[in-house]
């Protein structure tokens, strides 16, 4: 045997060794430098793993909210383990019975993990405490509910606006008016929209776009959820049945094709590929390369971050002629117990914690608006988001909405992102439209256009339905399988999301 064959063997010795006899590091070890304010009360504490999922700013702001926990009583310790990927690495951990105690999810997890049964109802728990639902802005405990059960509650909440740039406005303010558009105020009405875009728009000699007035794509997030500003919806909550060729939703997507049309895809497509990281001062509005854009409440941060003294505004995003508003888009991340929690009354204090006096600094060092019906007076005060007022009152509208809380949203919204992209590239001769403009242009895209939308939202419609019965005649199988589910720590395991066919 050659002497490099004993010195592998060797390290491979030490190796196993050392992996078989150190204990690794366990949530509770104390570290001097760290910990040294909680030393007294280390050894006494329950100690509790949070996963989160934020970065950046919005890593701190959970780091100071958990802080305060941490330093508000001297009982329970939670420790902050940043974590990405965190609905599927909680998933696994949920399945394989090592889950953490407290999970912070997104919207579109709340559905797919109550129904498989992963996170603890948290009703009993809210009526214990005195933490009553009223509290709650309802879109956003909507967002947390399945089934009539409350499975996950809001923290930072999310709704969406048109931000315009004023300088722009200010320019154009004489072609505006002859235009009979204010240039002190930003559109109120989709028309208006794309009256107030075409006066905006700039060309460079060859035709291309030097600026955009409004660019649909810019930044693309919400290309599925157009029809609701048109009056549509997803779906249908009465008969069941997934809508997205409804005629609201066909109007949305005649709408964005004019826009692809009128300026041209391919110079659209090379206008884009100029635009920077969306945090970075490059970002297409905050350069000024587009003069009105649709964004979040999150917005704000990044704007005032890298061009401090851009002279901006915010206002409700219009809708069609007729359709009541305002509305917007609405979402939040949530937080939950995982199945399995072994400190669940520890857990919960935490978690009742993070609703109260954790959502204020939450809150508001992310800079955004609280899911609650009744801010504390004091929280607007300071506050870092000087056009909250703008978001708070899209939130609270009737008329906003959040996302079908489906078991295939994934899929429906994988399939809506091809049906929109397919649509925006689908090839409308330029002999037929050259030279035209206003509604002989738009006729004409609606011409070619139409009958193909509607075959194409038709075929999102079918094959979503499809699966959306298939998972739905799965559900009752299993509850039959299993009897009545009381999701309490007796039910039946959690299945792995995606798994389904």
């Amino acid at each position: 045997m050659r002497r490099v064959h004993f010195i592998l063997a060797g390290i491979i010795a030490v190796v196993f060794c050392i992996g078989y006899f150190e204990r690794p590091p366990k949530l509770e070890d104390f570290d001097p430098v760290r910990d040294a304010a909680f030393k007294d009360s280390w050894d006494r504490r329950i100690h509790l793993a949070y996963w989160e999922k934020w970065g950046s700013f919005e890593r701190d702001a959970c780091q100071a909210m958990v802080d305060a926990f941490n330093r508000s009583q001297d009982r329970i310790y939670v420790h902050y383990v940043n974590t990405s990927q965190v609905d599927r690495k909680a998933m696994l951990a949920i399945i394989g019975g090592t889950p953490p105690d407290v999970v912070g999810l997104w919207a579109q997890n709340v559905q797919p993990f109550a129904s498989a049964g992963a996170l603890l109802p948290l009703d009993s728990l809210m009526a214990k405490s005195g933490l009553s639902p009223e509290r709650y802005t309802p879109q956003y405990l909507r967002i947390g509910t399945y089934d009539g059960r409350i499975y996950a509650l809001p923290t930072t909440p999310a709704s969406v606006a048109l931000f315009y740039n004023r300088d722009h406005f200010k320019e154009k303010a004489s072609e505006l008016r002859a235009a009979g558009l204010d240039p002190e105020r930003p559109p109120r009405t989709i028309e208006e929209l794309d009256r107030y875009a075409d006066v905006l728009t700039e060309f460079n000699p060859d035709g291309s776009p030097k600026r955009m007035g409004f660019l649909p794509t810019e930044p693309g997030w919400w290309n599925a959820e157009w029809g609701y500003y048109f009056g549509g919806s997803l779906y249908d909550k009465r008969t069941g049945r997934v809508t997205p060729d409804s005629s609201a939703n066909i109007r949305a997507f005649l709408w964005l094709k004019r826009y692809a049309e009128k300026y041209g895809r391919d110079k659209l497509l090379r206008f884009r590929a100029g635009f920077g990281n969306f945090d970075s001062p490059n970002n297409a509005f905050i350069a000024g390369k587009v003069s009105m854009e649709i964004q979040g409440v999150w917005f704000p941060n990044f704007i005032r971050r890298h061009r401090p003294h851009m002279h901006f505004g915010v206002a409700p995003f219009p809708t069609a002629r007729g359709v009541p508003g305002p509305r917007s888009f609405l979402d939040a991340d949530v937080i939950a117990i995982p199945r399995g929690c072994r400190q669940i009354e520890a857990a919960w204090e935490f978690v009742r914690f993070a609703q109260g006096k954790g959502l204020e600094i939450l809150c508001r060092l992310q800079g955004k608006h609280m899911p609650i019906k009744d801010p504390p007076p004091l929280f607007r005060e300071g506050h870092p988001n000087l056009e909250l007022a703008v978001f708070e009152r899209v939130a609270a509208s009737p008329y906003s909405f959040i996302l079908p809380q489906l078991p295939v949203w994934q899929e429906y919204n994988d399939e809506l992102g091809r049906a929109f992209d397919h649509i925006w590239d689908y090839p409308v001769p330029e002999k037929e439209i050259e030279g035209l403009s206003g509604p002989a242009l738009d006729r004409k895209i609606a011409q070619y256009c139409r009958p193909e939308i509607v075959r194409t939202l038709g075929e999102v419609r079918k094959t979503i339905q499809h699966k959306l019965d298939l998972k739905r005649e799965r559900d009752r199988l299993r509850r039959r399988r299993f009897g009545a589910v009381s999701r309490s720590r007796t039910g039946p395991p959690p299945e792995v999301p995606g798994t389904t066919e």
